[in-house]
């Protein structure tokens, strides 16, 4: 399977799980920067990691100790480029990751860097980004009625009469 279809596949599932939480999802052309519209005006952008090695060397006492630990890896730049403000929200699943993929809904105004990377899958993740996790409540954000400009003050019936 390559990276592209496992990519779609997950795109696919996201998509779904969206839909089924009542969500308007339309999934964008490759050429764009972002992976999926939800509810027309909401950009994801979807990041799939498999768990790979991360190799780690110890030396004490002078004999050196190596170990290979798993590791999920995430780009949050496209191609090295670390672009501002091309998707609103990352959707990171980490695929294979304790007994089940690990999903983190993280708002791009919360990337503080380049890169996020999940070490081991003995503990549950405690770093920057773990309030995030499974924070599908983000695309719950309440939306302004078409027509009506936020910063439109209502006057009280009372005061009108």
């Amino acid at each position: 399977m390559t990276r592209q279809h496992k990519h779609q596949v997950a795109r696919a599932q996201i998509a779904v799980h969206l839909r089924e939480m009542g969500f308007d999802v339309k999934e964008v052309p490759r050429a764009e920067k972002f992976d999926m519209l939800v509810n027309g005006r909401m950009r994801v952008a979807l990041r799939v990691a498999f768990p790979g090695c991360y190799a780690h060397t110890v030396t004490v006492n002078g004999r050196k100790y190596q170990y290979d630990y798993k590791s999920w890896n995430f780009n949050f730049h496209r191609h090295g480029l670390w672009e501002d403000r091309y998707c609103d929200v990352f959707l990171c699943v980490a695929k294979q990751r304790r007994l089940e993929d690990e999903i983190f809904v993280i708002p791009a105004s919360a990337v503080t860097g380049p890169t996020f990377s999940l070490h081991g899958a003995g503990k549950p993740y405690r770093g920057r980004y773990a309030e995030f996790r499974n924070g599908w409540s983000i695309f719950h954000v309440p939306q302004t009625p078409a027509g009506i400009d936020e910063n439109d003050q209502f006057e009280d019936a009372s005061e009108v009469a």
